[in-house]
């Protein structure tokens, strides 16, 4: 998902155009996931065996969904400006931009209509649009663009699913045993989730860094850096399956390593929108026949 200079060269990691791109992709991508994971999240509460002993929250979609959308315009402006204003649609990054925006506000739209499910549609379509743009793509057509929707789509989920089921476990706070349950339900999920996550995510990093390259280009730091909070991440998810075989106390809320893994999922999704900016450095496989040389005419 690299922003091009009208030149054809990339931006870099000293570039404000780099970070102004991995904030505007951060959050994109936070909308995404509040939007879709909040409406799974949703979902999967409702499969909730026990007692419902308060309201499910609303999920936060149309807010989610407006985010996305605002987000989407800011990344379409930073498009245009790399060239001219007049020009947007002379961009690959200015084309899905647009295209993005218009799948927000459609989803948006929807969801005002009180139609969740219709409203699935556009922003499944989103997670189309970054499989195009993202750098797997660039470097293993088609393939490439399949690895990220195998892996933008479960993550989106899964930090989304989070955030509800956070909510909902605070309003069942006066009711810990119910509150567990909706809890573990969670974790369930979430186990199946990261584990694509992480096989997606590992043969990602194949395509895009080679070994030699891991610690020798920025990148690949950046890349790491991603690593250590996906561990950390892990950890902090073991901490809350410890704190599932206890009974909290009443009004306690959900554990506090859930409200942290929380946040570092949110510290996840700012890095990857900062690796989004950044060129890989692995090489674009290229047909056989565009390498071929030119043919002389006598």
């Amino acid at each position: 998902m690299t922003i091009l200079l009208s030149a054809g060269g990339a931006t870099g990691l000293a570039s404000p155009v780099t970070w102004e791109t991995a904030v505007a992709r951060w959050l994109l991508f936070a909308g995404l996931s509040v939007a879709l994971g909040g409406m799974a999240g949703r979902g999967l509460a409702r499969q909730y065996k026990g007692n419902f002993p308060a309201p499910l929250p609303p999920p936060w979609a149309l807010r989610g969904s407006l985010l996305g959308a605002a987000a989407s315009a800011w990344l379409a402006l930073i498009a245009a400006g790399l060239v001219h204003l007049g020009r947007l649609s002379s961009t690959t990054a200015g084309r899905i931009a647009g295209f993005e925006f218009v799948l927000f506000l459609l989803a948006a739209g929807l969801l005002r209509l009180r139609q969740p499910r219709l409203a699935v549609l556009p922003l499944l379509g989103v997670v189309a649009a970054e499989g195009i743009r993202a750098h797997p793509e660039s470097v293993v057509p088609v393939a490439g663009a399949l690895i990220t929707y195998c892996h933008l789509l479960p993550a989106a989920i899964w930090a989304g699913m989070l955030v509800y089921v956070l909510r909902a476990a605070i309003a069942w706070r006066y009711h810990p045993d119910d509150m567990r349950g909706l809890v573990r339900l969670y974790a369930t999920a979430a186990g199946w989730l990261f584990a694509v996550l992480v096989i997606t995510g590992v043969i990602s990093a194949l395509v895009l860094v080679p070994f030699r390259s891991l610690f020798s280009t920025t990148y690949g730091w950046v890349l790491i850096v991603k690593v250590v909070l996906v561990a950390v991440t892990v950890g902090l998810a073991a901490a809350g399956q410890v704190w599932l075989r206890r009974r909290p106390a009443r009004g306690a809320g959900p554990a506090l390593a859930t409200k942290i893994e929380c946040a570092t999922i949110a510290a996840i999704l700012a890095v990857t929108g900062l690796l989004t900016a950044l060129t890989p450095p692995a090489k674009p496989i290229r047909p056989a026949a565009s390498i071929q040389q030119p043919v002389r005419r006598r």
